[in-house]
């Protein structure tokens, strides 16, 4: 039954927690193997899981802690670089409007990557895999209001960092 039951929400969810743990690190082989060890973990806890929050909320949180144990164990390495390719300028358009989203990507992929992990978590969370503040509260293990408020203090960083950067590249 627990087999039947992981293949369901393997298959469910694992572009959901794999994409949230490639924009968490940047690195799609590690991407691949935090997916592969989140559910193998989630194989091992399924029996434990009590129906208190939504399984993907109970998955994300898995992938939370399995990123943030990998980070543990390497903490040199607390900010991984954002690999995001960057737009084809073969296809049909103009070229020059291309090269400025490219820009922007390029300086929002830096901005996040200067982020403490928790902010970009709850950026991440929030903007990019659209989770409620109750999903993020519970995957982070706090409370609605300050999921809220560390998503308010993460976009002040953000917009701060991105700025930051905006101006170092005009100079």
């Amino acid at each position: 039954m627990a087999m039947s039951t992981i293949e369901k929400l393997y298959q469910r969810y694992r572009i959901s927690i794999f994409r949230y743990l490639y924009r968490m690190g940047g690195d799609y082989h590690l991407a691949d193997e935090l997916t592969q060890e989140t559910f193998c973990r989630a194989l091992v806890s399924l029996k434990n899981y009590r129906g208190e929050s939504a399984m993907s909320t109970w998955l994300f949180r898995m992938a939370y802690y399995v990123y943030t144990g990998y980070l543990r164990g390497r903490p040199g390495e607390r900010n991984l670089p954002l690999n995001q390719d960057i737009p084809d300028m073969n296809i049909a358009g103009d070229p020059a409007r291309h090269l400025e989203n490219a820009e922007n990507w390029r300086l929002v992929r830096l901005a996040l990557e200067q982020l403490p992990v928790d902010y970009r978590m709850v950026i991440i969370l929030r903007e990019q895999e659209g989770l409620s503040f109750e999903e993020i509260g519970d995957i982070l293990g706090k409370s609605p209001a300050t999921a809220r408020v560390t998503l308010f203090r993460a976009r002040q960083k953000f917009h701060q960092l991105y700025k930051q950067l905006e101006g170092d590249d005009h100079d």
